[in-house]
């Protein structure tokens, strides 16, 4: 794979040594799936394409060998393509999925080379993702639907498109690849409760404007996505803006107030809490209804320390994993670990992740932490993606469970 080789891993190693089989069917949305294939590699998988006929028809071949690097399949042969590319994937990805292609999958009819991939895949146990783009009325058929529940019922992922313009769209291409990373990753977390908190909180001082923080929470919805992708039960305590990824129950919590009792009323519960989110240390002591008149000179807001919601938790709960996280702003490292200590003592927490915001950290796709751990020991994860980074973390969560 010469012409792909110099994109792998340059996003992750979320996909690292995972072989999927990228069945392309004749949706006008296909060429989508080229850009689709060139992010999968980053992530690191190998991408085999499969090209319904009329899809080869529509879309050269060549410009899937090109993205990929591996030769695609767009008629069968005496090689049993079907079996040697599609039975032996890691997972299956049907992008885009045309309603005739979904009814064939639901019904068992193998009538053509994407169909015959498909079969072989769902009997050889591969993970499937299957990514809709139609006309919205076809979308809305009860077949179709009815057909996407028996998908959902064998263990496929189905991810919903974009609604708009009359039609049900190919969705977000980072989308469809965070999907693949769900339906690959280890199911090591079944029946744990697991709580993550994320993003900014508002603390308001008129009805307008408010104080916060730059988090995008970004971090809290990868360790929430991933946990729930390994078999959890995961509630988000989501601040302002935070959209919770699928299968993840969310709490909305606009203020550090609204957090922290959210927090307490779900903490005593959990078997792992995940303290990512950046809530403001004060709360604004007197709010002003409406809003306040700029032709005011000056105007004082009186700020009151909020209560400690990760420093709660252990008190709440003391037989969770409790994962805090402690963020500074350009202070030396020795500093920095001071001070996460001290915070991991404080909260009674079992790891704290350190990291400087001045270097990595809000709005990025990548971070990187030092991870303190409460008997000493000392870890440098990163510089890498959050969700990569997500994973390592509760692999190292899960081990201090045992």
């Amino acid at each position: 794979m010469a012409e792909a080789e110099p994109l792998k891993y340059s996003y992750s190693r979320l996909l690292a040594e995972k072989s999927i089989a990228l069945v392309v069917t004749s949706g006008v949305s296909l060429y989508r799936s080229i850009d689709l294939a060139r992010v999968l590699i980053r992530h690191g998988a190998e991408i085999t394409a499969v090209l319904s006929a009329k899809a080869a028809r529509l879309v050269s071949p060549e410009l899937f060998r090109w993205a990929t690097g591996r030769r695609p399949v767009y008629k069968l042969t005496g090689r049993a393509e079907h079996i040697s590319v599609c039975a032996n994937a890691d997972a299956l990805v049907v992008a885009p999925a045309t309603a005739n292609t979904i009814a064939k999958a639901a019904l068992g009819i193998a009538d053509g080379v994407a169909t015959a991939c498909i079969h072989a895949a769902l009997g050889a146990g591969a993970r499937a993702v299957f990514v809709p783009a139609m006309n919205l009325a076809m979308w809305r058929n009860p077949a179709l639907q009815e057909a996407l529940s028996r998908l959902r019922s064998w263990g496929a992922l189905i991810v919903e498109p974009k609604i708009e313009e009359g039609k049900a769209k190919y969705p977000d291409v980072e989308e469809v690849a965070e999907s693949v990373i769900d339906a690959t990753a280890p199911r090591d977390m079944s029946g744990l409760r697991v709580l993550v908190t994320a993003g900014p909180t508002h603390e308001h001082i008129d009805d307008v404007k408010y104080i916060s923080t730059p988090s995008s929470g970004l971090t809290g919805i990868y360790f929430a996505r991933e946990a729930a992708a390994r078999g959890a039960d995961v509630v988000l305590v989501a601040g302002p803006g935070v959209r919770p990824p699928p299968n993840v129950k969310a709490v909305p919590a606009v203020s550090v107030l609204d957090m922290y009792r959210a927090v307490a009323e779900l903490a005593p519960s959990q078997d792992l809490m995940i303290f990512a989110a950046a809530p403001l240390d004060f709360y604004v002591a007197e709010k002003t209804s409406g809003k306040i008149s700029s032709d005011l000179p000056e105007y004082v807001v009186r700020l009151v320390r909020a209560p400690k919601i990760a420093a709660e938790a252990r008190r709440l709960n003391p037989r969770a994993v409790i994962v805090g996280f402690k963020a500074e702003h350009n202070v030396p490292e020795e500093e920095l670990l001071r001070r996460a200590r001290a915070r991991m003592e404080e909260g009674g927490w079992d790891l704290v992740l350190a990291h400087d915001v001045s270097k990595l950290g809000f709005g990025t796709l990548q971070d990187q932490y030092i991870a303190v751990y409460s008997d000493g020991r000392v870890e440098r994860l990163g510089p890498a993606h959050k969700r990569e980074l997500a994973r390592a973390v509760l692999d190292r969560a899960l081990a201090l469970r045992r």
